[in-house]
């Protein structure tokens, strides 16, 4: 099987599981109207930094991102991995929360809460255990042919209520960029830079071309617009404003009567918890990267349940929704920081490096 096609398959399922929760109420509070401004601003920075993070990479071919920052510096080996780990850490403790609370909230409301938790982990765990990455890359093709399809058909049938009048205005009379001063507009963001560091460590393991991840996000692009439009093209934007996942919220209301299932969010629901645990799956393998790679070289056996220990304790320390939303927002700064100087800083050593090389050519 080709190793582009598991690549491509990754990147694109694992965003997936990203936008359905809480991206359409960060974007739709981030402004009043002409909500395709802000999608589209976020998607032009998640393709900044992916330009910019593949050009970096490009300069070491067949070299993660781990051994590239140790052999050419530790300072700055530490500058992007120890906010980068922090980071991913920080990733799973909410994308756990989260998905654990979704799932309750939407089908499982007698399930306790930890429960959910500890699936959340102790499956990605079972997966890098006995999968390691070639397993998980061959995994993303099969999810990919297993749920993609049903995503797909939940997205169009969630068109079946909309008025096309609530796309209007097409450009704010006012303030056009004005959702760049708020919080909201940032805090989406994550459903862009949460798992594109993931290109950083493929290399050693998986060839793949630049061209076939632009793709990828260009797949992507039409589910962050009717993740956001359909609510709003539904129910308006003040009604909208008021719930707390607005997308599952119109899904539920689907009505087809030629179909055996009573919820047809059951299709949706389902197919992002495949897609989250595969998430959590490849950040937990990441994390095991900066750790064997750049501290000690530990047994996955011991490291990763060490792991799941830790961050279901954390997760269980965090009380309500009220609390992992604010952790989403206090992330924001950390996320920033990861998304940007990463790249810019691993351009910034790929250009040097290719530089001396060049020199020491001609000195040859």
């Amino acid at each position: 099987m080709s190793k582009n096609l598991q690549v491509t398959a990754t990147y694109v399922v694992s965003h997936l599981g990203l936008i359905f929760f809480l991206y359409p109420i960060d974007v739709i509070e981030s402004t009043n109207e002409a909500h395709w401004m802000p999608v589209l601003c976020g998607f032009l920075f998640h393709l900044a930094i992916i330009a910019v993070y593949l050009k970096a990479l490009s300069y070491f071919k067949g070299q993660n991102i781990v051994n590239i920052l140790l052999k050419k510096s530790k300072f700055l080996a530490w500058l992007v991995l120890l906010p980068a780990l922090f980071y991913m850490s920080w990733i799973i403790v909410l994308a756990v929360r989260a998905f654990s609370e979704v799932l309750s909230i939407a089908i499982l409301s007698n399930t306790p809460l930890w429960i959910l938790m500890l699936l959340f982990l102790s499956v990605p765990g079972f997966m890098v255990l006995h999968g390691q990455i070639g397993g998980l890359l061959r995994l993303s093709v099969l999810l990919s042919f297993l749920f993609v399809v049903p995503v797909v058909f939940v997205m169009a049938t969630s068109f079946q209520n909309i008025d096309w009048h609530y796309f209007f205005p097409l450009w704010p009379a006012q303030g056009a960029f004005s959702f760049l001063a708020h919080s909201a507009f940032y805090k989406s963001l994550f459903a862009y830079t949460g798992g594109f560091l993931l290109l950083g460590f493929l290399p050693s393991y998986a060839e793949f071309k630049s061209r076939s991840i632009y793709a990828g996000s260009l797949i992507l692009l039409p589910s962050y617009l009717i993740a956001v439009y359909v609510p709003v093209l539904t129910l308006g934007e003040e009604t909208t404003r008021q719930l707390q996942f607005p997308y599952l919220f119109i899904v539920d209301t689907i009505e087809i009567n030629w179909l055996m299932f009573d919820r047809i969010n059951v299709f949706l629901l389902l197919s992002l918890v495949a897609f989250g645990m595969f998430f959590i799956s490849l950040t937990f393998w990441q994390i095991l990267c900066v750790i064997r790679l750049g501290m000690k070289d530990i047994s996955p056996n011991y490291l990763v349940p060490g792991l799941i220990v830790v961050i279901f304790i954390v997760c269980l320390c965090i009380p309500d929704w009220k609390t992992t939303d604010k952790l989403f927002q206090w992330n924001t700064a950390l996320r920033l920081y990861v998304a940007i100087a990463t790249p810019i800083l691993l351009l910034i050593t790929g250009w040097v490096h290719a530089k001396k090389s060049k020199v020491e050519l001609r000195k040859t």
